[in-house]
């Protein structure tokens, strides 16, 4: 046994221990706060993220910094939606089109994103004083299924609105996840960070998810269009109402209480066997978007019926290739008409600071 001068001096050292690894703690604590307030006050960095990060990359990360780094005016008319509706549109050929009036078109998209996606980045939408939005709608965006792992974005502030108290039970990973990527920049984008930091010093190129360099033109759609096949085979076939099509509805509440209005278009899908087998679901899932539409408050866009969509328009069975996305951005054109001459809500200050979250 040793004498008391040696318990002494081993529970002082221990004490020492204890106080070096809390001091570790507190300057590891202090460092990322540091991080994450440069971070967020750096609006050059949030510019060029939102400029040069590919699509595709980190989704979240580049939609964090098109909202983070577009002025709120009532001159933006944001699109929404995952791959279809940023395959599917042309943002510049919208802007040529009302140029006369100022309107920006940012793409704020997150491939394969259903709606839930879009019902938490609701608020900010709605933070940044659109005039509208656009939301391109899929039967995949309106799945009975959550697809939590497909979200890949949280607000706090929405989950009252999108989860009922059994619903965060029964998924508690996800909203612990969120609410720590809620606290930091850095916790909800470490890896996309490290990628824009490699890039922006030269020292590589941009990973898709940190899997190799990504491919501007080849072998991005394949997941999609596999999902868009596993649909098809779904014995199951959809309910509606479900968490999808409620984010949804809340996605138009907000913008209507910002003074703005959500318009809906349903992206065009190639008519194959396949398609056509499961017709009477494609037709359900579009009846309901109209009765949603009604109930919800937004608009739902009818295209020319005129308007026929070719094999050589499609990438895959749902991806517009060059001309399905010139055919489907002219198709939204007709249909808009002038309503996004008509202004429904007080004009925003076109200087303004982004809206800081």
């Amino acid at each position: 046994m040793g004498t008391t001068a040696d318990k002494a001096d081993s529970a002082g050292r221990r004490s020492r221990r204890s106080r070096k690894a809390l001091l570790a703690i507190a300057l590891l604590l202090a460092g990322l706060v540091a991080a994450d307030r440069a971070l967020v006050l750096w609006p050059a960095h949030w510019a060029w993220v939102a400029r040069e990060m590919p699509v595709r990359v980190s989704d979240p990360y580049r939609v964090e910094a098109l909202l983070r780094s577009t002025p709120p005016s009532r001159r933006n008319v944001p699109i929404l939606g995952n791959s279809l509706a940023e395959r599917g549109l042309d943002p510049a050929e919208l802007e040529r089109r009302f140029a006369a009036q100022g309107l920006r078109f940012p793409s704020i998209t997150i491939g394969s994103g259903p709606a839930l996606a879009f019902g938490m980045l609701a608020n900010a939408v709605a933070d940044l004083e659109p005039r509208a939005a656009i939301f391109v709608a899929g039967p995949l965006s309106l799945r009975s299924l959550p697809q939590l792992h497909r979200v890949r974005v949280y607000d706090l502030r929405s989950v009252p609105e999108l989860f009922s108290a059994r619903d965060v039970l029964r998924e508690p990973g996800f909203h612990v996840a969120g609410l720590f990527g809620e606290l930091s920049v850095v916790l909800r984008h470490g890896r996309a960070l490290r990628n824009a930091a490699r890039v922006r010093l030269g020292l590589g190129q941009w990973d898709q998810h940190g899997g190799g360099p990504i491919d501007a033109r080849q072998g991005e759609y394949g997941p999609g269009s596999d999902s868009w096949l596993n649909w098809i085979r779904e014995p199951v076939p959809d309910s509606y109402p479900n968490a999808n099509t409620r984010a949804l509805a809340y996605l138009s509440r907000r913008l209507r209480e910002s003074g703005a209005r959500l318009l809906v278009i349903d992206a065009p899908v190639l008519a194959t066997p396949q398609t056509q087998s499961v017709g009477a679901r494609i037709d359900r899932y579009r009846q309901f978007l109209r009765e949603l539409s009604a109930e919800a408050g937004f608009e739902l866009l009818e295209p020319d019926p005129q308007v026929v969509y070719r094999p050589e328009d499609f990438l895959d069975g749902v991806h517009p290739s060059d001309s399905g996305r010139a055919r489907f951005t002219a198709a939204l054109i007709e249909s808009l008409g002038d309503r996004l001459e008509r202004d429904q809500g007080v004009e925003g200050s076109a200087g303004a600071e982004p809206v800081r979250r």
